[in-house]
């Protein structure tokens, strides 16, 4: 699914949490975008050559580690910016704002500020529209150029495997498994498998259950869920929630996707 709490586990339980809510995007039947929000996971399609997509979104996040710690978080905005360099290369850049309450032992304070740069980028392996399955590979690395209160003064490495398949004319099952290593901490797995539906050509809804294994230690699973509203062809609203299941994370998300181009 982070970088901003000093701690790498949280870093892919939301790349939409910066990267916040990862993001999973399944197409609804007969829509041109596909945005990889809302959700954790990512999906296989990629941005057609010479098309722009901007995906921004806004985040309220909770945090409990124990009953007598708890921080706020809330991203303003969550910000992907994909570029189709071929039909099957995207370039991706990834960035946020955070507004962070957290504890200290002599008394709450709030750190405010940008969180580490992503970039990478996704490259098509495979589709087949006779069986509706898409596969991708996403390639990504988080740089440290973030406030220093709230990103991690560290490079971050990622590598996930994306998989798409339209089981029937309005449902998709979407699933990323992956990998992530910082410097000097243990690589980490992470995983997601999301089901969509398209109730008509305007409204869909997912779930998802998703979460990591940091440095082969805790394994964290939590699940979200939302709906998405077709604007028209090139515009797509969002809304989704998510909850950790043996963690105490919660998050509420907002978010809107344009597609640019002909």
């Amino acid at each position: 699914m982070n970088q901003n709490f000093k701690t790498v586990k949280h870093n892919f339980l939301k790349p939409a949490l910066v990267t916040a809510l990862l993001l999973f995007g399944f197409t609804l039947c007969g829509q041109t975008i596909s945005s990889d929000r809302p959700g954790i996971g990512i999906g296989a399609s990629t941005v057609l050559k010479n098309r722009f997509q901007a995906e921004i979104g806004f985040e309220m996040a909770r945090f409990e580690p124990n009953e007598r710690y708890t921080f706020h978080q809330n991203a303003l905005p969550i910000a992907l910016m994909r570029y189709g360099l071929s039909d099957k290369v995207e370039l991706r850049l990834n960035q946020s704002f955070y507004f962070t309450d957290m504890p200290k032992l002599t008394g709450d304070y709030s750190n405010n500020g940008f969180s580490n740069a992503s970039i990478g980028s996704k490259f098509k392996l495979s589709e087949n529209a006779d069986n509706g399955i898409q596969t991708a590979a996403l390639l990504e690395i988080v740089v440290p150029t973030g406030s220093k209160d709230v990103a991690l003064d560290k490079f971050l490495i990622s590598l996930r495997y994306l998989h798409s398949w339209d089981f029937s004319k309005r449902g998709n099952l979407a699933s990323n498994l992956g990998a992530y290593w910082a410097e000097e901490q243990a690589i980490g797995l992470t995983y997601s498998f999301a089901v969509g539906y398209a109730i008509n050509d305007n409204w869909g809804f997912f779930i998802e259950p998703f979460g990591n294994l940091y440095q082969f230690k805790d394994f964290n699973i939590s699940i979200d869920g939302g709906v998405t509203y077709l604007l028209n062809q090139k515009m797509q609203m969002d809304l989704s929630v998510g909850a950790g299941l043996n963690n105490d994370f919660y998050f509420i998300g907002l978010g809107f996707s344009w597609l640019i181009g002909k």
